[in-house]
């Protein structure tokens, strides 16, 4: 089934990063389809096959799959990537619904409508920085301790690799592009985690790859 797998999004990260993050590190193969807003605009053919008619979506020997968090979690299955145990699924799996709150609220933030949506714009960017800036030093810090407190001494869930690792390193990369201090005196825990999936070398050699993507590379908070 591996060998029939095509991602459809946009270029760059986007809700649709966690998902190819997922088969890379599963070292499962897939094809990594990617639009500009224009083109897919244009493509009702493809539309048309859209479960919901919206991108990321997965084609699975011709299937189609929509839902970002549906997609997340299939991918994490094929790449052994989720619990076994169903408490630490889901354990797993409020986590990473958490880390996809802290991303609803950036992009809420960041356009003037629904994202997505036709007719929606972004904020202008003094307007979206002061906006951001603001949610980071008020309510980012509660939102990451918790996170913090939920954390294993290395993973997120018991002592392996899982899907929340991936996804929470993904979002910890979003945040950290826009303060780099984040990790640097506090959440030790989240620290770990973030240093530990930036190491593996499947995560170094797809950031290697897509440098367009990730502008500081795979740099670590300062010690």
């Amino acid at each position: 089934m591996a060998n029939y797998i095509q991602l459809h999004y946009f270029h760059g990260r986007g809700i649709g990063e966690p998902i190819r993050l997922l088969l890379t590190v599963g070292g499962v193969d897939f094809v990594d389809n990617r639009y500009t807003l224009d083109e897919f605009a244009a493509m009702a053919d493809l539309k048309a096959k859209l479960p919901f008619g919206q991108i990321p979506a997965l084609e699975v020997g011709g299937v189609f799959l929509g839902q970002t968090d549906s997609l997340m979690r299939f991918s994490a299955r094929l790449a052994n990537l989720y619990p076994q145990n169903s408490l630490e699924a889901a354990r797993s799996d409020m986590i990473v619904a958490h880390q996809a709150d802290i991303h609803s609220s950036i992009a809420k933030m960041s356009f003037d409508g629904v994202p997505g949506a036709p007719g929606t714009k972004m904020v202008p960017e003094p307007e979206r920085c002061e906006r951001i800036g603001a949610w980071m030093e008020n309510t980012l810090p509660g939102l990451l301790e918790r996170l913090e407190q939920l954390a294993e001494p290395d993973f997120m869930i018991g002592t392996t690799l899982s899907w929340a690792d991936i996804c929470v390193f993904n979002r910890l990369t979003q945040l950290l592009d826009t303060d780099e201090t984040l990790l640097a005196t506090k959440l030790p825990k989240l620290r770990a985690v973030y240093e530990g999936v930036a190491a593996l070398p499947s995560v170094r050699a797809w950031i290697d790859t897509h440098a367009e993507d990730y502008p500081r590379g795979n740099a670590l908070p300062p010690g």
